[in-house]
């Protein structure tokens, strides 16, 4: 199974929020989880109820690297420039 991708779509994260939401499926009543970026009208959800561990553990490893990467450029910010 691949992602299932509803539109292409960018999101400037910010300062978030971030959350997880825990419900029941609105279509078939089955338990839910979501991973939800923003808040009220201006949020999107990455639904995983149905994302084997393997999946969610890409995830855990992309956050991980976009981290690092986040850090290194607060490095290079400090660095003077040169001419």
């Amino acid at each position: 199974m691949t992602a299932h991708i509803i539109g292409g779509l960018t999101v400037d994260l910010h300062d978030g929020p971030i959350r997880t939401e825990y419900s029941r499926s609105h279509f078939d009543g089955k338990p839910a989880a979501r991973l939800v970026i923003g808040q009220g009208s201006n949020s999107i959800a990455i639904a995983v109820s149905s994302s084997p561990a393997e999946t969610l553990d890409q995830l855990l490893e992309a956050v991980s690297e976009l981290r690092a990467w986040t850090a290194t450029q607060q490095l290079v910010k400090r660095l003077p420039e040169v001419a």
